[in-house]
């Protein structure tokens, strides 16, 4: 009975293998055809401006440092 079970969920899930869809990039005229991405920047946090958005990541990077943050030199 168990190997019965066995080769049923076998089979079962190797058919569901056989159900992924394709993900194929489409291109149109050698140009990418899918949703236009929005650049990390943009917004109302920093105001489209692409200097702040550095500065808030070159902070946050700081941040992440651990010699920075045990040192007490860092913020």
């Amino acid at each position: 009975m168990t190997r019965a079970m066995a080769a049923v969920l076998l089979g079962a899930l190797a058919l569901a293998g056989c159900a992924e869809k394709t993900q194929q990039v489409s291109y149109s005229k050698g140009r990418y055809a899918g949703k236009p991405d929005t650049p990390a920047w943009a917004g109302n946090e920093f105001k489209n401006s692409r200097a702040d958005w550095e500065r808030a990541i070159k902070a946050r990077n700081l941040r992440q440092n651990e010699y920075e943050r045990t040192s007490g030199r860092g913020g």
